[in-house]
């Protein structure tokens, strides 16, 4: 980033261009409707693109941070992406005038240690856990379904593919998340109906 922060910058720019206009799927509707039918629903993400939020889910703890959100790499100022100021391509800090960066976790540096005692408080809390999804490969993110296991929740993986969740899972749903969650929803008030 400090080689060539406006090709950082740029590209970041663009990325958020792209997000704009991209909807949630069906899935993310799902899990925003679920807080609404139970008391309590949190969703752990390693995305950064803000889709949970725009189908509704307001408690959302984000592993890898939010490209919506920056900071600045001097002082530590935060800053909304629209509210940033530009110099020869790259933000500037109004406070400091050091560089603004995504507020996103890049290849190589550690999870914010706070974000992830966090998300581990909630998954050794949880009664039911979904992973959805993930490879089940990105630690410390893969090590969250087998802390839910440990606490004795009941895990269920919605996932195309085996993944090294697949073993310790009580249920596994080859489907992906977009068409199993909404189908699973259907189910479930079906069941409460009867």
């Amino acid at each position: 980033f400090i080689e060539n922060p406006e090709l950082v910058s740029e590209w970041y720019e663009h990325r958020r261009e792209i997000i704009q206009n991209v909807k949630p799927n069906p899935g993310h509707y799902m899990l925003a409707e679920l807080e609404d039918l139970f008391q309590f629903v949190t969703i752990i993400t390693q995305n950064v693109d803000g889709l949970h939020q725009k189908s509704g889910s307001s408690n959302v703890i984000e592993l890898h941070g939010n490209i919506y959100r920056n900071y600045c790499i001097q002082c530590g100022k935060r800053y909304d992406y629209k509210k940033m100021k530009r110099q020869n391509g790259a933000p500037t800090c109004v406070e400091c005038g050091g560089l603004i960066r995504p507020d996103v976790v890049w290849f190589g540096e550690p999870l914010p240690v706070e974000t992830i005692q966090e998300a581990e408080r909630y998954a050794a809390a949880a009664d039911v856990m979904f992973s959805i999804g993930t490879s089940a490969v990105i630690y410390p993110a893969a090590e969250l379904p087998r802390t839910a296991k440990n606490h004795h929740a009941y895990l269920v993986e919605i996932n195309p593919e085996h993944t090294d969740i697949s073993l310790i899972a009580d249920e596994s749903v080859r489907m992906e998340s977009g068409k199993a969650l909404p189908e699973l929803l259907k189910q479930y008030k079906r069941w409460l109906d009867t």
